[in-house]
């Protein structure tokens, strides 16, 4: 199989690696992939997701190529746990690749809900990807459809996400490792800043709200308390720190953050 991809391939499939290895972020990271997949591997439709620790999907950091709202919302919604595609991911603890033709008996596969309900209206009844696990644990998936005109994702186009899949699984992993840390430390420095100033426990979790960019109103439903009690805490955040406005805030936390952590 080695031998059927071209020099030019080989080198297209090492600028895909390099510029993937220099990317910091994961929103970035996952939209890169796709499409710089796509100069690998022609597909019609695509999405990378994206799985916390719970197993559940990190919408924000998860991509999608060419599907529009109503596509991936509906998907999301109604067919993630419908696609057959979920049966090999269970099965295995190792990141593999899959092809959607070889799970299951054409015939079958074409009377599944997922086909009828998904594949055969959006015009794309060929899949294939890479389904991403590191230490046993799923981290994430990337799944690409094809129309009938472009057809089912050759043997050539599954050694070329074998090729990349267990990059792929490494990158991924360390980006989210570096994500959980930055969030730790983040914590970290909100819990010195709180000490320094002599914040209430109260007050120090509604701080950390308003460092994730939460209003009042989701402030008050994130820590079951009237409205009027965040605006409390928050006055008595500000008077404390000595600010007073949120930008003049976040300034503070961004300046305490570079000059003691």
């Amino acid at each position: 199989m080695e031998n059927t991809l071209k020099e030019t391939e080989w080198l297209t499939i090492n600028k895909v690696l390099l510029e993937m290895y220099d990317i910091t972020n994961i929103d970035q990271f996952t939209e890169r992939v796709l499409k710089t997949y796509r100069m690998l591997i022609p597909y019609t439709k695509g999405y990378f997701i994206v799985f916390n620790e719970a197993g559940g999907i990190e919408s924000e950091k998860s991509s999608f190529i060419e599907m529009e709202p109503g596509v991936y919302e509906e998907y999301l919604d109604s067919y993630y746990e419908k696609d057959y595609m979920k049966y090999t991911f269970e099965l295995s603890e190792h990141t593999i690749t899959y092809r959607d033709t070889d799970i299951m008996e054409e015939s079958l596969r074409q009377k599944t809900e997922f086909y009828q309900g998904f594949l055969k209206p959006n015009h794309i009844p060929f899949g294939a990807g890479i389904l991403l696990r590191r230490y046993g644990k799923p981290i994430g998936i990337v799944n690409f459809f094809r129309s009938e005109l472009l057809g089912d994702f050759s043997d050539k186009d599954m050694f070329i996400l074998e090729v990349l899949k267990g990059h792929l699984s490494h990158k991924l992993a360390g980006l989210l490792n570096g994500t959980k840390q930055a969030a730790g430390n983040r914590n970290k420095m909100l819990a010195h800043l709180a000490a320094e100033f002599e914040l209430s426990e109260r007050e120090k979790e509604a701080l950390t709200c308003m460092d994730g960019g939460m209003t009042n109103a989701q402030i008050a439903e994130n820590m079951g308390i009237s409205l009027s009690t965040v605006k409390k805490h928050v006055y008595h955040i500000f008077e404390k720190v000595g600010v007073d406005t949120r930008a003049q805030l976040r300034n503070v936390l961004e300046t305490y953050n570079s000059t003691k952590f």
